[in-house]
């Protein structure tokens, strides 16, 4: 038996490991024309290994070895043997705390435990490679989520009287961590600054996970009647539309890691501009605010923030007049999406042309500036809201059942990259009149709101579902069911959501117009769960920030786990460069973590016992659809929560092997 002796440097190595299984990638000579190969520790006691490549001819072993205790203060020492009298085989490398270790890009998988039980720990990686991150295109690398065949169960809470105020007439909301913020606009009694949160780590229907804060006068200004939000991974921005006396654009900020109630956490800028803004998007740095009205008539206004740049500062703030773009009539929009480059923005008068902006063009350059009328039956008519589901922009139906989408992959200004498809009696049901839409990985869900016929009627809550795996024109890929029939009873007229990863929570805006014209609000949140049974965890690395058709917040590598308790979950808020990365989710039954190459990025305090799983783990898309747009080489599902250091050294061993493990002379 021939042998060479191997190492593991300790300097690269924070702190002792256990059980650790190395990657060993060696090329030497001594290893030509050898065929099997077998791993020994330092007493010389077989090595549990799996080898994943031998050539013979180039010398060349690529194997995972797994060393019982790797010292962080001397080399780790094994050997690797050939030849007579190698050493008896030893159990699986691979054993009872690894779920799931697989490599998608070879149709290797070494070990697969099944569904998986609940509680414990949990620890998910993946090492993949992409070329471009495509900002705002959910991506997953590893899920075992299965998503509901008919739309889920709802459920109500009136969240009408929270904190002692009328706190109803929302439109919007956006998710910013383990909270959920309802943009105020309108209590039935006039326009009001009164934010409503809701903390999803508590019990939906527990008015302490409920809380309320009036704003309506921070800094001094009227901050009141606002249309959507923005989180950019720091703050939460909320939309200037209608104070009561007009159009404005003081335009306020929410800084969540402060308290909620404390005025000290609320700030605001009035951008000095009489225009209606009517939702948002977000780039990644800049927030482009959806133009609606100036003095009553529609404007092509559209103003930018730069989050990086001072928010109580004008020169952070930019205005570009969209208005007669590529010769169209391009004013009044309601809501805007980002699809990792383009900006679209979604007509809301009826002239139905779509505006966009190009992000790596300048600002204020007409040239990044275009504009198309698609030619359609049933048209694109008045539309509040859009949702991307990684390859097509979905335009809502305000007030008609008219779906429009469009193919990012095809061109903008060609007639066959557009569609649309009259939903209208879907399920039975009179199902138009939407504000805003959401995408759980399969399934657009189109927030009900008003059917056009008359204010004082109308608003409904028929939550309309379309099947992004199946054809868009077919009526069977449609589905409808009227949601309000909830304890309490629900009577929609919603203003777009927020979606948690398991759960869409619909802003709870119009129920109807009193005999004297007054508006009739309401405080009535609806919760559809999407997660079917047996989802257990979802590792992305590419979220959908806008998710909820009026808000947007920042993307990027996310990780959710499902408990008994509700989802708890974690986003990193940021793109990764081009390249190869580890990702990491991490749950120890406290807490959920993200780690992106060995760093932590991301932490969520939050207990709870982890669901079973009843479902395959799904490598690199959910249910056939959110794929990843790269190579997954390898994923690993673990029932332990692995430590930073572990992970860092993970990280370390798969982007330089021989950096870590070297041949001793």
């Amino acid at each position: 038996m021939a042998s060479l002796a191997l190492s593991v440097d300790h300097t690269q190595i924070p702190e002792e490991l256990d059980s650790f299984p190395v990657l060993v990638d060696l090329e030497d000579p001594a290893l030509r024309g050898v065929a099997v190969v077998g791993f020994t520790g330092g007493a010389g006691q077989p090595l549990a290994a799996a080898v994943e490549l031998l050539d013979p001819a180039a010398g060349r072993v690529r194997a995972w070895v797994e060393l019982p205790v790797v010292s962080s203060r001397a080399d780790t020492v094994f050997r690797m043997a050939w030849g007579e009298d190698l050493p008896e085989p030893v159990p699986a490398l691979w054993g009872e705390e690894w779920e799931l270790v697989a490599s998608p890009v070879e149709g290797r998988i070494w070990a697969d435990a099944g569904a998986g039980a609940a509680g414990g720990a949990l620890t998910v990686e993946a090492w993949v490679e992409s070329a471009a991150p495509r900002a705002e295109a959910w991506q997953v690398l590893a899920a075992q989520w299965p998503l509901r065949a008919e739309i889920g169960p709802r459920a109500t809470w009136d969240a009408g009287e929270t904190g002692g105020m009328c706190t109803c007439g929302y439109f919007g909301a956006v998710r910013a961590g383990q909270y959920v913020y309802f943009a105020p606009q309108h209590d039935g009694v006039e326009r009001h600054g009164k934010v409503l949160r809701f903390d999803t780590l508590g019990d939906f229907s527990s008015p302490q996970s409920w809380a309320a804060y009036d704003a309506g006068r921070t800094s001094g200004l009227n901050t009141k009647g606002y249309y959507g939000a923005v989180y950019d991974g720091v703050y939460v921005y909320f939309v200037p539309r209608l104070d009561g006396v007009g159009h404005h654009s003081r335009v306020l900020r929410h800084d969540p890691r402060a308290p909620f109630a404390d005025p000290a956490s609320w700030q605001a800028f009035d951008a000095g501009l009489p225009v209606s803004y009517q939702g948002a998007a977000f780039d990644g740095r800049y927030i482009y605010f959806v133009p609606g009205y100036e003095a009553g008539q529609p404007t092509g206004k559209v103003l930018r923030l730069d989050t990086r740049a001072d928010f109580a500062a004008a020169a952070s703030y930019t205005v570009y007049d969209a208005g007669g773009t590529g010769g169209l009539e391009t004013r009044c929009y309601d809501g805007a999406v980002f699809d990792g480059r383009y900006v679209y923005f979604v007509p809301l008068e009826g002239h139905g042309n779509v505006l966009r902006y190009d992000t790596t063009g300048a600002f204020e350059a007409a040239g990044s500036w275009s504009a198309y009328h698609p030619e359609l039956e049933p048209a694109l008519g008045q539309g509040v809201g859009a949702v991307f589901d990684g390859r097509y922009v979905y335009f809502v139906p305000y007030a008609h059942s008219a779906v429009v989408r469009l193919d990012t992959q095809g061109d903008f200004g060609e007639a066959q990259s557009w569609q649309s498809f009259d939903a209208g009696r879907t399920s039975g049901l009179v199902t138009r009149g939407y504000d805003g839409a959401a995408f759980d990985g399969r399934y657009v869900y189109f927030v009900p709101f008003w059917e056009g016929y008359d204010v004082g009627s109308g608003f409904h809550a028929r939550l309309l579902r379309y099947d992004c795996r199946g054809p868009f024109a077919e009526p069977a890929s449609w589905q409808a069911v009227e949601a309000g029939h909830t304890t309490p009873a629900n009577p929609g007229g919603f203003n777009a959501g927020a979606f948690d990863g398991r759960y869409l929570y619909l802003a709870p805006w119009r129920q109807g117009t009193s005999d004297s014209g007054a508006i009739l609000s309401h405080g009535k949140v609806l919760r559809v769960d999407t997660a079917g049974e047996g989802a257990r965890f979802q590792l992305k690395y590419m979220d959908c920030g806008h998710n909820g058709g009026l808000c947007a917040a920042r993307p990027g590598p996310s990780f959710l786990v499902n408990t008994r308790q509700g989802p708890r979950s974690v986003q990193a808020h940021r793109c990764p460069a081009p390249g190869w990365h580890h990702l990491a989710g991490v749950w120890d039954g406290e807490a959920v973590s993200l780690y992106l190459d060995g760093e932590l990025l991301a932490h969520q305090a939050g207990g709870g016992e982890l669901a079973p799983g009843g479902a395959p783990v799904e490598l690199g898309a959910i249910e056939g659809g959110a794929s990843f747009s790269g190579h997954l080489a390898l994923v690993r599902v673990a029932r332990r929560a692995r430590s930073a250091a572990w992970l860092q050294v993970a990280h370390l061993n798969l982007r330089h092997p021989a950096q870590l493990v070297r041949r001793v002379p």
